[in-house]
């Protein structure tokens, strides 16, 4: 019955989507708006936001989509309550804070009756009734007409749609189960046939037409439907049989052998194998994997047999693990404990026929009996194991060909395997990624090694060591046996060996066990691209790599070059942390940089080296032509001949530099000296990205290190542009002096190479570097800078020189018409540009000006739409910026709330970004409104903290102008 008050409708879903009212059918209006009934309706009488109908009906909404969808429900609630009294309520379809709800029983939804039957069948199928159960099965299965939710488009649709479709399958593969059950065979096999030929790649559908058939009498039919469908699932996906398939062929097969004890011979007990090997005594760490290995093997609480992985790269521990946490557990499988050693990682895998043949040999089974056939033999262990509880650890393991056929089939057994391997498609309940051990697990383990008290007495230099080993548990275990052997040795010496990569890997060998021999089995089982590949991967210093990058080292397309990387994670030698990411465990990099000196040629190394800088330098070209436009010096980086990434908006840059400037900082240190003027032109073409990610603490040791290299060389062109990106970064950390001297020497090789784009650019920072103490100057230098600018068509670079032109003569205290005229031409510039964040800042010294030409509320104007042009993370210095000006303005209008709001934000973002002059600015600021609140006590700590910082970098100017205050404050009191 429909809830009190409520009209007495009908909804179907399991077709065409349809209301009634009685007999009558409701015109539910356009196929969007059935997309809102449907979505309201899935809800289950749960209230569904705005946001929410919105996701459901559109991948692309329109520009108003909430309107559309008030509309929509608009118009179905007059159809829905067509004698609805406006006094009241709405019944049917309500508002609810948020969003609507459409409230109907479930009697009143087909798709909910469907699934109450579809409840009760199961319950009376677990009951044991399954004649009951498959009426109701019957029942539910009637509701149907035709595809769920015809007609109604949208996201939600599409989704929900193929899950009810899901359902039905399921109800349609528990009617057979039921029928069968019943020993209705017959008709169950004629309906299973059917079903068959339209899913032929439901596994679970040939099972039930395999048990009705050999339920049935016809053993020959279910086996002929078990080939096929191995046939089938062998051209189609590549696979195996699953194990309830495999099980069900082991049961006929063991059905149709004949006899094999005579008459008055006693039969002897079949053996119970006890295989598993020992675990070591000192296992160490690991204690949220051992508990989880322990949790899944003892868990037998659902149908499924539990599947143990255990994956990771030679030397993490793998089989120490597994062999320590099963120890517990082995008397949950009193019925056999079998193992096998299957050779994955030495290049010589073990045949699993012969594994098979083995395991069926320790359950006493005759050499006769035991079947030629792969697919027999492990049909046969199945059965052994059917009604079994055994354990089976399968180490080394090298794909899934070599472990499917090992799998029993019973959930009352359990597997554990160890692989380099991923087994991606392995169906497991617990898969655990081994890597390094954490710094204090190592620890343990290297003191349980080397003792207590001799740790304890180097405690530094026991860190170092095990920093070298890089957390492998198999190169902590090496060195920690040589310096337990050997009571008299330096550990700080040993930690001094291991600090020279170039001996590392041969440190780390004790008798016959190396961590390089673990890396050299993987190596081995490499063909020649796959074992290029690693070698030359492992030339960049670079913290990882993803497709793209490893395509132009390896000059490959990337789709070749992907089932290299995915083979080689496979072989233990990469790891791959995310989605197209991959890295070199450090050891493993060692190995792998080794084998390149002693197999590639230098050239082929510098030339991988070159491919790289070029694909960084057209990418960065790029991104300096997007958040830089009208600005020429992109144009003087020559385009990669492999291209490179594209970038659509700003936000595509910030990830880019996000996820790969560090990479690029340290291959312009390793390639300063050999590839220096593409290094060079690499780190002016991140003189834009470096604006908005504000990392010049780390660019100025890199731009240090270029420029002593083209010094070196001779390049002026070289060393010009590292100079000048050398004297922005030490002007950004507040380092004047050094940047005035980095400056002077940039112009003299900008003009000597004839880099007209450099040489103005160079002038812009120039005159901002000299003007705190020379303003004056500054002016003329921003100036001619700016006429460089115009001369070369560099419209991005005349805005920004007019810019500090403007910036500069504010500080002077001087806003005349040139000032005015600047300030106008440089904001219309950025705009015509289309520059949004030169355009903010252009507002951010338009507004000084409008507040020093006594125009306050169009100075906050100003501020405030430079704010609204950056989004939050977005260009953060000019952020802090305007929040420190806007507290200025408002101070001056009285506003001292909204001042003291921004002068907060001013200061937090300043610090934000490690600008330190801004922060003085800011701190500053804050104290001129506790001073205009009377907080004088904490203005004077402000300002004074303003000051010695502002003196400290060497901001004369604006720290007089503090200390004025300061000096002000005290004579009043």
């Amino acid at each position: 019955m429909a809830e009190a008050g409520t009209p007495d409708i009908r909804f179907l879903l399991l077709g065409r989507l349809r209301a009634y009212r009685g007999t009558e059918e409701i015109d539910l209006g356009s196929p969007q708006q059935r997309s809102v009934v449907a979505a309201l309706l899935l809800a289950h009488s749960r209230s569904v936001s705005m946001s929410d109908l919105v996701d459901a009906l559109w991948e692309r909404p329109p520009s108003s989509p909430a309107s559309v969808v008030r509309t929509y429900i608009w118009r179905l609630r007059q159809v829905l309550e067509p004698d609805h009294d406006r006094s009241r309520p709405w019944q049917v379809l309500r508002s609810v804070t948020g969003g609507y709800e459409l409230r109907v029983d479930d009697g009143q939804v087909d798709w909910r009756v469907f699934q109450q039957r579809l409840s009760q069948a199961r319950a009376a199928r677990a009951g044991g009734d399954p004649a009951a159960a498959r009426l109701l099965y019957d029942e539910c299965l009637s509701l149907w007409h035709e595809s769920p939710l015809a007609g109604v488009p949208g996201p939600l649709a599409d989704s929900e749609r193929s899950v009810m479709q899901s359902q039905r399958l399921d109800a349609m593969e528990a009617r057979l189960e039921a029928l069968v059950a019943e020993g209705r065979y017959a008709e169950a096999a004629t309906d299973a046939a059917a079903l068959v030929e339209q899913h032929p790649l439901r596994e679970a559908l040939h099972q039930l037409l395999m048990q009705a058939l050999y339920r049935g009498g016809r053993q020959a039919e279910a086996l002929a439907v078990y080939r096929k469908a191995h046939r089938l699932l062998d051209e189609e996906l590549g696979v195996r049989p699953g194990p309830g398939l495999q099980a069900l062929q082991a049961e006929i097969l063991q059905a149709r052998r004949p006899a094999t004890t005579d008459a008055g011979i006693v039969q002897r007990k079949a053996p119970v194998p006890r295989q598993i090997p020992h675990a070591i005594a000192d296992f160490t760490g690991r204690a949220q994997e051992v508990e989880r290995i322990r949790d899944a093997l003892a868990d037998h609480s659902t149908e499924a047999m539990p599947i143990v992985l255990v994956s990771g790269m030679g030397g993490a521990g793998k089989t120490s693990l597994v062999m320590h946490s099963v120890q517990p557990v082995l008397t949950s499988y009193p019925d056999g404990q079998l193992y096998a050693d299957l050779r994955g990682a030495d290049g010589t895998p073990a045949d699993p026929g012969a594994v098979l043949a083995s395991f069926l040999r320790a359950f006493g089974e005759a050499d006769a009996f035991i079947p030629q056939d792969l697919d027999e033999r492990s049909a046969l262990l199945r059965t052994l194991l059917a009604q079994r509880r055994a354990l089976i650890v399968l180490d080394n393991a090298a794909d899934m060909g070599q472990v499917l056929p090992l799998l029993p089939g019973s959930p009352s057994c359990a597997v554990i395997i160890t692989s380099r391997n991923s087994l991606a498609t392995l169906p497991v309940s617990l898969r655990l990624q081994l890597g390094a051990l954490p710094p204090e697990e190592a620890l343990r383990l290297f003191t349980r090694l080397v003792g207590a008290a001799r740790v304890a007495a180097e405690p530094h230099v026991a860190r170092q060591v095990l920093t070298a080993c890089g957390g492998l548990p198999l190169a902590v275990r090496i060195i920690g046996s040589r310096l337990a052997a050997r009571p008299d040795w330096s550990m700080a010496q040993l930690a001094e060996r291991l600090s020279d990569e170039q001996h590392r890997l041969t440190e780390l060998s004790v008798d016959a066990i190396a961590v390089a021999s673990s890396f050299a089995l993987g190596y081995a089982q490499l063909d020649e691209p796959e074992r290029r590949a690693f070698r030359l991967l492992a030339l960049p210093a670079q913290s990882g790599f993803s497709t793209a990058t490893a395509a132009t080292l390896l000059t490959e397309l990337e789709d070749t070059v992907r089932p290299m990387l995915e083979r080689l994670v496979n072989a233990g030698l990469l790891e791959s942390p995310a989605w197209d990411r991959y890295r070199y465990h450090d050891l493993v990099l060692l190995f792998a940089q080794r084998l390149a000196t002693d197999t590639d040629a230098p050239e082929e190394r510098h030339a991988a080296l070159g491919r790289l800088l070029d694909l960084h330098l057209f990418t960065a070209s790029g991104a300096y032509h997007l958040l830089r436009p009208g600005h020429t010096v992109p144009r003087t980086a020559a385009p990669s001949p492999l291209g490179g990434p594209r970038f659509k908006d700003e936000d595509a840059v910030l990830a880019w530099v996000s996820s790969t400037l560090n990479d690029i900082l340290r291959l312009l240190l390793q390639t300063a000296g050999t590839h220096t003027d593409r290094a060079a032109t690499l780190l002016l073409m991140l003189d834009a990205v470096l604006m908005n990610a504000h990392r010049w603490h780390e660019v100025v040791p890199v731009a240090t290190v270029v420029a002593e290299a083209a010094a070196s060389r001779g390049d002026a062109r070289a060393e010009g542009r590292a100079r000048y990106m050398l004297a922005g970064a030490l002007t950004q950390v507040s380092r004047l002096d050094e940047a005035r001297v980095q400056t002077q020497r940039a112009l003299e090789l900008a003009e000597l190479a004839g880099d007209e784009d450099v040489h103005g650019m160079t002038l812009n920072v120039h005159g901002i570097i000299v003007g705190y103490a020379d303003p004056a100057g500054a002016v003329g230098h921003h100036l001619q800078a700016a006429s460089i600018a115009r001369r070369r068509g560099n419209t991005s670079l005349e805005a920004l020189a007019l810019g500090n032109m403007v910036q500069t003569k504010l500080r002077m205290g001087v806003v005349d018409d040139e000032t005015a005229t600047a300030s106008q031409r440089q904001l219309r510039l950025h705009h015509d540009n289309g520059d949004r964040y030169g355009e903010a800042f252009g507002l951010y010294r338009h507004g000084q000006v409008l507040l020093a030409q006594g125009k306050p509320y169009d100075a906050i104007e100003a501020h405030l739409r430079t704010l609204s042009l950056l989004d939050e993370g977005e260009q953060d210095f000019v952020q802090a910026g305007a929040h420190i000006r806007l507290s200025e303005t408002y101070l001056h209008v009285g506003d001292t709330e909204l001042a003291l709001q921004h002068a907060e934000q001013g200061l937090a973002l300043s610090r934000k970004v490690r600008h330190d002059h801004l922060a003085s600015l800011a701190l500053s600021a804050l104290g001129d409104v506790l001073a205009a609140t009377n907080r004088k006590e904490q203005a004077r700590l402000h300002w004074q903290r303003a000051l010695d910082d502002l003196r400290r970098l060497g901001y004369d100017a604006a720290a007089d102008r503090v200390a004025t205050r300061l000096t002000d404050s005290a004579a009043v009191e």
